[in-house]
């Protein structure tokens, strides 16, 4: 992101013990981008959701709720832009770039810094990857979604991005989206370890690469990243004031 590192500022790192709601997560999320206004350290979160849940990209017209080809599961609004995600066998990672952060002068370098440091990570665990870009050049394949949202399918997961990771397959198997807000960036990122039941369509790592185990990606997936966007890093819990916004944002959500 950036060739002297020094000038990375110092992350923290949140690790949920548990999967929370959508609301949840969502709302921490907001907080934490909102606080990162008068903070100058980077924060990555590492969570999961406690059950199924869809969540809208926040550009997502609000009459596609109800298009949802999930009736019944809870649906919530991400911050970030994109489309529909149905959350269940995967780890969703989310980070927030304070506005001194250097990627304030790129943004979008960001997919490629983070997407790179799991890319490497899933090749060191077994799972053949790349981004799409790289992987269309190679398969002679041009035709990736410009990025306008006319006619594009609900699920992101069916959608293409040049910065998708995609398995040797040419299966999606991480996307991510960003909000930016007066210079601070936030990303959210899908990692699919499973297909769900109710999206057969979308295989996981898990289908992909029947060898794979995540226990060991769990535990250096939370370091690989904050490495990629931080000097150095600090592990911790989330702050009073954090969990206090949280749960006010978490109110006006319901």
């Amino acid at each position: 992101m950036t060739s002297a590192t020094t000038e990375l500022p110092d992350a923290d790192i949140i690790v949920d013990a548990i999967p929370y709601s959508g609301v949840f997560n969502m709302s921490m999320d907001a907080a934490l981008l909102q606080l990162a206004a008068e903070r100058e350290r980077s924060v990555v979160r590492i969570y999961q959701w406690s059950g199924p849940t869809v969540t809208l990209g926040y550009f997502q017209g609000s009459g596609q709720a109800l298009e949802s080809p999930f009736p019944g599961l809870p649906v919530v609004r991400r911050l970030s832009g994109g489309g529909a995600i149905l959350h269940d066998q995967e780890i969703t990672y989310s980070l927030v770039l304070s506005a001194s952060h250097p990627s304030r002068q790129d943004p979008s370098a960001v997919y490629q810094t983070v997407h790179r440091a799991i890319i490497r990570l899933l090749s060191n665990s077994g799972v053949s990857c790349q981004l799409r870009s790289e992987f269309d050049v190679m398969n002679s394949n041009t035709a990736v979604n410009s990025g306008s949202t006319a006619a594009e399918p609900f699920l992101c997961f069916l959608r293409k991005n040049a910065n998708d990771i995609v398995h040797a397959s040419g299966n999606k198997i991480v996307g991510s989206a960003q909000r930016r807000r007066k210079g601070v960036t936030l990303q959210h990122g899908s990692i699919i370890l499973k297909a769900s039941k109710m999206a057969p369509q979308i295989p996981g790592i898990g289908e992909l690469e029947p060898n794979f185990s995540d226990i060991e990606f769990r535990q250096s997936l939370p370091g690989m990243i904050a490495t990629a966007i931080s000097h150095s890093m600090n592990f911790r819990s989330y702050t009073d004031a954090e969990k206090s916004l949280a749960a006010t944002i978490a109110a006006e959500m319901r």
